[in-house]
């Protein structure tokens, strides 16, 4: 049903509808969190993140993949394969290349750090997960992918840059 009616829409309003569908994971995706967090505590909340982010970043590579016909033979396409990851259409990334071998991700503008923060929270220390989702994601796509994280909280950053990575082969 859902379908029929999203194809009789205009892009615009299609796409209206693409970021409210992310919007709302990352609302079921940060309540998950400040539940486990509230009810059992930051580390047992970090934990459980921890383990879906290392579950999570395969199943999203290879729908990824397969949706967009990408092989994964070389970087520049676990790019675009990142740039295609739920959190891409609600918080501001940034794609660098550096070479033909290699490029950068940067998070710009963080909405769940920033609402943390509004909530009266300090910055979570994410780069844990960072590191395990983002080399499980680049290794699904190619075992010869690798990531590095330059910066990600707890970490210092300049408040125009929230994390960044560098990817290469």
């Amino acid at each position: 049903m859902l379908e029929k009616e999203i194809k009789k829409l205009p892009k615009k309003e299609i796409l209206k509808i693409f970021r409210l569908f992310n919007k709302n994971w990352m609302t079921v995706d940060g309540l998950w969190f400040l539940v486990v967090e509230n009810e059992f505590g930051v580390e047992a909340a970090k934990k459980v993140n921890l383990k879906v982010s290392e579950l999570m970043a395969p199943v999203m590579a290879k729908r990824i993949m397969k949706t967009l016909g990408l092989k994964g033979e070389k970087i520049q396409e676990l790019a675009k394969a990142l740039s295609f990851i739920v959190w891409a259409s609600i918080q501001k990334i940034e794609f660098k290349k550096l070479s033909k071998d290699s490029f950068l991700m940067r998070v710009v503008d963080c909405v769940p750090q920033k609402t943390r923060i509004r909530e009266g929270k300090e910055e979570f220390p994410c780069k844990p997960m960072g590191i395990v989702f983002l080399s499980n994601f680049a290794k699904t796509v190619n075992p010869k992918f690798k990531v590095e994280c330059l910066r990600c909280p707890p970490d210092p950053h300049p408040k125009n840059v929230w994390c960044e990575w560098k990817f290469y082969v």
